[in-house]
């Protein structure tokens, strides 16, 4: 992998463990208030830490199972859970002793000792309530086998977990509710402990309840109720459109009673010249270089439902002709993911991709290798490869390894999957596979967009890096951000020098034609019920200043950028949410070759109080 490759993986989030925060978050609450009501006397100093003793002694019985959602290690979580229970029914019965119930009413200080009741509530229940149930899950799940290694997959397994995997979710999206009901500490220490315990309790039920949608939705997406046929849209974000990269290809997967069958891909060459575009879509591209809105230019329209409907009206009108149950749409990031999964594939006559540089070789390196003519092939034989491999021998660590990337992937926009039965494409929506424009007023997004108009391939050298800024908490109850996006054009002189215009770019097409230049038609998405303003722009490159518009009943921002070799450009902007913003406005964005999202956050101006 080249320096920026590694520069991005090194710099993705850590994960952190769940466990270690919520628990030595009730110790950081313990000890606060031992000091702020140290007149109370000695007896409440004792239980405090003797409950303080006790958590200690749950965590320690927990740690061996580590993070549960990743490991799915049931033998550890059932040998950790007595002890676990003992020690969180005893600092449950403590802290709901008369003397803590009597200090609960006092003024102020009062609210503190109740969200360490609190607390410890969520913590019993959870040892002696949810985590049996999921263990009891897991057990009957790992001993069953799912694959006959030959693409069959037996889905009776997830049948009968279902109901009580879906239960043991309620359960623990009933505790996480309960721990944010809780009164916001008065205490600093206090406070700042219960925040952490609620971001780390949080990251536990997200995970559960994306398992848990996984698991009810599995059997009918893999055909248990008869054949299923879906679409597999293969981009390229080397050169990018709105919600991924250039449509390269288009393939088919059938699903029937849990066998899988990975079809071919078809280059877009097949499904030319039909063009699908709205009047309003085509006045926001037509310049510098209109978009056809052929086949390879359908991911320039950020509703990606409405790509998929786009998509599906392709393959019907061409002689691959067949039912189309759901379009899924993958890049080589994605396939990436695949390949950490399934294992290295060597590509006949070409390199070893792995876990590491599959996506690098797709992006970049297959432009430079391989003739034009056969890059379809190579990127169509691993993308099969990689999809076939999934399912010959999948096994409950691996479906687990497919949740587990869902998010990251879906948030990334490197994964996208819509169903045409409409029962079930809500729940795929509820796991973000289904991203459009910025729609929710209680979770804001803004969101950015490029669409590469010098035909190249220039996209993986455009670096960018976001700082997204809360500088106000309003009276309305909306809060306001100052977003700065930069784009770093790292296109190296060996490539602008020995590369063809089929990568660098500059194939005279009048103002899009120049060698080297990432030419970007930029679309800016206010959150839903929220605004954008302040426009301000900066850098060696030449930017427009976004100018609003309307498209497909949207309104929205559209700009101009010009980025050649070695240059940047910054657009500065405000954004307000929606006075209904419940959490943290984020950063939405076209996707890039590699995981890290590149954006900064900084919310500590104010608090959002809900």
């Amino acid at each position: 992998m080249n320096n920026h490759g590694a520069n991005h993986a090194a710099s993705e989030v850590k994960q952190r463990r769940v466990w270690p925060w919520v628990l030595l978050g009730i110790f950081a609450v313990l000890l606060a208030l031992g000091v702020a009501l140290g007149m109370v006397g000695y007896r409440f100093y004792r239980q405090a830490m003797e409950v303080k003793t006790h958590e200690t002694a749950a965590f320690e019985s927990v740690k061996k199972a580590k993070d549960i959602t990743k490991t799915l290690d049931s033998t550890s979580l059932d040998e950790a859970l007595p002890s676990m229970k003992e020690h969180t029914a005893k600092a449950r019965e403590i802290t709901h002793g008369d003397l803590w119930n009597i200090m609960a009413k006092l003024p102020k200080y009062g609210d503190d000792i109740r969200t360490v009741q609190g607390m410890t509530e969520v913590m019993d229940d959870l040892a002696t309530k949810t985590l049996p149930s999921l263990s009891g899950s897991l057990n009957t799940l790992m001993s069953s086998k799912l694959s006959d290694g030959e693409g069959q997959v037996n889905m009776q397994p997830i049948y009968d977990i279902q109901k009580t995997f879906d239960n043991t979710n309620t359960q623990i999206q009933q505790e996480y509710e309960k721990l944010k009901d809780l009164t916001t500490p008065h205490i600093n220490k206090v406070k700042q402990a219960y925040e952490q315990g609620l971001e780390q309790f949080s990251g536990l039920a997200e995970k559960l309840n994306q398992n848990n949608k996984l698991l009810q939705i599995l059997p009918q997406f893999m055909g248990n109720d008869g054949q299923r046929t879906y679409l597999i849209m293969a981009n390229t974000t080397s050169e990018t459109r709105s919600i991924g990269g250039l449509i390269g290809s288009l393939g088919s997967m059938t699903t029937d009673n849990g066998k899988v069958q990975v079809g071919d891909f078809h280059p877009n060459t097949e499904f030319l010249p039909t063009t699908i575009g709205t009047d309003s879509e085509h006045a926001v591209f037509d310049e510098p270089l209109a978009f056809s809105f052929d086949i390879r230019d359908q991911s320039a329209i950020v509703d990606y439902e409405t790509v998929a409907k786009n998509l599906t009206s392709f393959w019907q009108g061409s002689k691959y002709s067949s039912n189309v149950d759901g379009v899924m749409a993958i890049d080589p990031v994605f396939i990436q993911e695949l390949v950490k999964m399934t294992g290295d594939v060597q590509v006949p006559n070409g390199p070893l991709l792995t876990g590491d540089n599959t996506a690098e070789f797709l992006l970049n390196g297959i432009y430079k290798d391989v003739y034009i003519a056969n890059q379809d092939w190579y990127f169509e034989y691993v993308a099969s490869h990689v999809m076939n491999a999934l399912f010959e021998n999948l096994d409950v660590k691996k479906l687990m390894q497919l949740s587990d990337i869902t998010t990251p992937m879906a948030e990334g926009r490197h994964l996208y999957f819509t169903s045409f039965h409409e029962d079930e494409n809500q729940s795929f929506k509820d796991m973000g596979l289904s991203k459009g424009a910025p729609s929710s007023e209680e979770n804001p997004e803004v969101g950015v967009y490029l669409n590469q108009q010098n035909a190249s391939k220039l996209d993986w050298y455009l670096h960018r890096n976001t700082t997204v800024t809360r500088t106000s908490c309003n009276e309305d109850g909306s809060q306001t951000y100052h977003v700065s996006f930069t784009m770093q054009n790292d296109l190296p002189d060996e490539d602008y020098a020995n590369l063809s215009w089929y990568v660098v770019g500059g194939n005279g097409q009048a103002a899009a034609g120049v060698r080297g230049q990432a030419t970007e038609k930029m679309l800016f998405y206010a959150p839903a019920g929220g605004s954008i303003a302040n426009f301000q722009v900066s850098g060696s490159g030449k930017g427009s200043v976004p100018q609003a518009t309307t498209m497909d009943g949207r309104d929205m921002y559209s700009a101009l950028a010009y980025i050649g070799k070695g240059q940047n450009l910054t657009y500065e902007f405000d954004v307000t949410t929606s006075p209904k913003a419940t959490t943290d406005l984020k950063f939405d964005q076209t996707p890039m070759g590699w995981t890290d999202l590149g954006v900064t956050y900084d919310t500590k101006s104010c608090s959002i109080d809900k």
